[in-house]
C-alpha cells in the first residue's frame, strides 16, 4: 500500500505481466482498498484515487478520481474525474468532468462536462455533453456539442416533445378505454336511474 492507503500492484515493465511485490490484492468477490487494480475480479473497489486496469468490479467507489482503463464495472461513483479508457460501465454518477474513449456506460450523471470519444451511452445528464465519433440515446445537458461522427438521438427539447407526445396519447387512451368501459356499464344497469 502506498501513503495514502492505496492498492499497488507492480507490473513488469518489458512484459506487462504483474509483479508480485508482497500486496496481497482481492481475491473474486473480495474487497480492495482503493488504488491500482491489474487482472482481477473484485467484489467491490474503494478508496481515494482508483484506478483499475484490466478489471472487473461490481461496485467502484473513490473520493477522488476514478480511472478504468480495459476494466469493467457496474456501477462506477466517483467524486472527482472519472476517465474510461476502452471499458464499461452500467451507472456512473460523477462529481468531477467524465471523459470517455472507446468505452461505454448506460447511464451518466455528472457535475461536470462530459465527453466521448468513439464511445457511447444510453443517457447522459450533465452541465455539457460533447460527442466525437460516438453516440448517445438521450442527452439532457444545458450545451451539446455534437463533433465529426457524433450522433445524439434526442436532445432536451426532443425529449421534452416525446414526453408531451406520450402523455397526450396514453391520456387519449385511458379517455378512450373510460368512455367504452362507462358506456359498457351503462347499458348494463337496470333502468332504475331514468325511472327516477
Amino acid at each position: 500500500m502506498d501513503g495514502n492507503g492505496n492498492l499497488q500492484q507492480r507490473v513488469d515493465s518489458a512484459t506487462g505481466a504483474p509483479v508480485d511485490s508482497g500486496v496481497e490484492a482481492p481475491e473474486a468477490g473480495g474487497e480492495a482498498a482503493g488504488g491500482v487494480a491489474k487482472y482481477r475480479l473484485i467484489g467491490m473497489v474503494r478508496g481515494g484515487d482508483v484506478h483499475l486496469d484490466q478489471s472487473a468490479s461490481v461496485l467502484t467507489t473513490a473520493r477522488g478520481g476514478a480511472e478504468l482503463r480495459q476494466s469493467a464495472s457496474v456501477a462506477l461513483v466517483s467524486g472527482g474525474d472519472t476517465s474510461l479508457t476502452t471499458s464499461a460501465a452500467v451507472v456512473a454518477p460523477a462529481l468531477g468532468d467524465v471523459h470517455l474513449e472507446k468505452s461505454a456506460a448506460q447511464w451518466v450523471f455528472s457535475a461536470g462536462d462530459v465527453r466521448f470519444d468513439r464511445g457511447g451511452c444510453a443517457a447522459v445528464v450533465a452541465p455539457t455533453v460533447r460527442v466525437e465519433r460516438g453516440g448517445i440515446g438521450i442527452a439532457l445537458a444545458r450545451r451539446i456539442e455534437v463533433g465529426e461522427g457524433g450522433r445524439v438521438l434526442l436532445s432536451p427539447i426532443g425529449a421534452a416533445a416525446l414526453g408531451i407526445g406520450l402523455g397526450i396519447g396514453f391520456g387519449l387512451a385511458v379517455a378512450v378505454s373510460a368512455a367504452w368501459a362507462g358506456r359498457r356499464t351503462w347499458k348494463r344497469l337496470p333502468r332504475l336511474a331514468r325511472r327516477a
